[in-house]
């Protein structure tokens, strides 16, 4: 017979041999009950098949299929995201014998996939752990604790796999408050060089293939008009934190630039949402977590400036005519100060102090404890929500534009780069309210216009490092830091030159929210 239930659960990676070490360490002992009282502590293994169509059609429409070994045992599973990212709907139908799968759940919707794509169901991963457990009791919640060690394959349809290893805490909630699962989830990363995953095990697997992008695409907020704003809120939190715990493998092993840039984005994201939602509510819950990205934001900044500065502007200054031979002694000295960027960055995400701002922003999607004292507001459906968010946004941009308008000093136009960009993100947020076909010309203009903008900084910024790279090597090294500053600042001046006409076609726009 199929149970259907919501599973809580976070879950932790970490490298295998400190993973390993966890289940004899002081801590576990003292927090996990003997044997003798019921606890567990008890090895066993698991080995677990996940099956899908070679093009993900389950995966798609936002389902897992497993089949779990269990010793004699066999359970299928099927798994799909709940209201965030620490928890799931989970339907488990427990097998006599390995034929029966793929079985009915009594659930129709996935009984109907089941049906349409059984014949063409594959395993596409495999897992095998040995998993320690135990039940843990602590503020009033029973917690199981559990190590898995293995490996996580993926098969790719030709009959060749791809394994790596697999090395995870998971801590599920089995009764009480999901409050206590994130108060435990502190004290253990607090004792334990482990970092948040909201990952899956497939996840995992399917990461080992050749090819696989670490960095991948934010995934879209589904808005549902009738969702209230708060609710928006709780799911743009957990969204970020999903996304931002999904990164950290692209910057601390991968070394990724695009991770960096990527984790910067979703940072900037989180101080976007704050900005929209502080006149509403009176905790001070998000406005804390939107002061601590800032700062992680900040100490992430030297990675991405030196890697656009290395892959981009270098490369186009040493193509250019009459660049001096001196470029490449100034490149040598970027490299290396991108690589103390690079150890800044790496040595932040991989902090413990980043892994509990993780746990804490996750919590306070799933917690939403910022809903005390909210205004009433917080409760308005988002269809009515967006535009008052929207309008107040874009008339403080056109008061700022007001105020630049017609300045030749391109440094006085920053307040209203920063403006557009304060506006942009909420545009994105809200835009799938609104049909495509509406929004598309109003949101080319808007990131047209960001875009000149955004040459012009990144011309500022790049003779800003060419004078750091340049330092203390020579006339050479300055002649060169001298040649791109100038290069750049040519690229300024032709950018500059597309704002204001761009900014004026732009505010006579109807905005697409006011558009019925």
């Amino acid at each position: 017979m199929t149970e259907s239930r919501i599973e809580f659960e976070l879950k932790f990676t970490g490298a295998p041999a400190d993973v390993a070490a966890l289940p004899a360490s002081d801590f576990f002992a003292a927090v996990a009950p003997s044997a003798g009282d019921g606890g567990g502590g008890a090895w066993e293994r698991l080995s677990s098949s996940y099956y899908d169509t070679n093009d993900g059609a389950l995966a798609a429409r936002g389902f897992s299929l497993r089949l779990r070994e269990e010793g004699a045992d066999f359970v299928q599973a099927v798994k799909t995201k709940g209201d965030n990212a620490a928890s799931r709907i989970e339907l488990e139908t427990p097998l006599n014998r390995h034929s029966e799968f793929p079985k009915t759940t009594g659930d129709e919707e996935i009984d109907r996939l089941i049906s349409d794509y059984g014949d063409r169901l594959l395993p596409l991963a495999k897992t095998t752990v040995d998993r320690w457990a135990a039940i843990i009791r602590f503020k009033g919640a029973e917690i199981e604790l559990a190590v898995d060690l293995g490996s996580a394959e993926a098969l790719d349809g030709e009959g060749r796999s791809f394994a790596g290893p697999l090395a995870e805490v998971e801590l599920e909630l089995l009764s009480g408050e999901p409050a206590a699962v994130f108060d435990f989830a502190r004290l253990l990363t607090a004792n334990a060089p482990l970092r948040l995953s909201t990952g899956t095990k497939l996840d995992e697997a399917l990461a080992q293939l050749p090819g696989a992008d670490p960095v991948g695409k934010a995934a879209r907020l589904d808005l549902d008009p009738e969702m209230t704003a708060g609710e928006v809120l709780a799911r743009q939190l957990s969204g970020i934190a999903d996304r931002i715990a999904g990164l950290q493998r692209a910057v601390i092993e991968l070394r990724k630039p695009e991770g960096v840039h990527q984790m910067r984005v979703a940072l900037r994201r989180l101080r976007a949402i704050e900005r929209i939602y502080r006149r509403y509510l009176q905790s001070g819950e998000i406005a804390e977590l939107a002061g601590r990205a800032k700062a992680i934001a900040s100490a992430l900044g030297p990675a991405r400036d030196w890697d656009v500065f290395l892959e981009e502007t270098v490369p186009a200054a040493l193509e250019a005519d009459y660049a001096p031979q001196s470029l490449r002694a100034l490149k040598a000295q970027a490299e290396r100060l991108r690589a103390e960027g690079w150890a800044q960055a790496v040595k932040v995400i991989s902090s413990p102090d980043f892994t509990r701002f993780l746990i804490d922003l996750l919590a306070a999607g799933s917690l939403q404890r910022w809903r005390g004292g909210a205004k009433a507001k917080l409760e308005m459906p988002v269809r009515a929500f967006a535009p008052v968010v929207l309008d107040r946004l874009l008339k403080k941009a056109f008061r700022v534009g007001d105020e630049v308008k017609g300045s030749a000093d391109l440094a006085a136009r920053h307040p209203l780069r920063i403006a557009l960009k304060k506006l942009r993100y909420p545009v994105q947020l809200f835009r799938d309210l609104y049909p495509k076909d509406r929004r598309k010309p109003y949101m080319s203009a808007l990131s047209e216009l960001q875009d000149a903008f955004g040459a012009v900084n990144d011309a500022v910024v790049a003779q800003h490092l060419a004078d750091e790279a340049g330092k203390g090597d020579g006339e050479g090294a300055m002649r060169a830091a001298g040649f791109i500053a100038g290069y750049k600042a040519a690229e300024a001046r032709e950018a500059a030159k597309k704002i204001d006409a761009a900014f004026a076609a732009f505010e006579k726009m109807t905005p697409f929210w006011r558009d019925d």
